[in-house]
């Protein structure tokens, strides 16, 4: 998968799931860190990576360029500021999709 596509499907998971404030914020804090933050997650994460194949180290060395963050920050604020309408179809739907699965 491409650093493009991860951050596509980062981001639209991100406002899909209603999280773009906490998700913002988020990345703006760690954003200034990604580098040191990437190399411990590699350390720290090393011996359940091979589990992952190379999903695990694409997604790693993807945001642990601050210029991938900044891509992942901008596609948010595009997605979220999609129609409110179709925004709230959405959301409704997965109301109901969720609430006829319980049933």
């Amino acid at each position: 998968m491409s650093e493009g596509e991860l951050i596509e499907k980062m981001a639209r998971w991100i406002v899909r799931e209603g999280m773009e404030g906490p998700a913002v914020m988020l990345i703006q804090m760690i954003r200034p860190l990604a580098n040191i933050g990437g190399d411990l997650a590699l350390f720290f994460l090393a011996p359940f990576l091979p589990m992952l194949e190379e999903k695990g180290y694409e997604f790693i060395e993807t945001f642990q360029d601050r210029q991938n963050l900044e891509k992942l920050l901008q596609r948010i604020e595009q997605l979220s500021k999609e129609e409110p309408g179709k925004r709230a179809k959405r959301q409704e739907s997965r109301l109901w999709s969720w609430l006829r699965k319980r049933f």
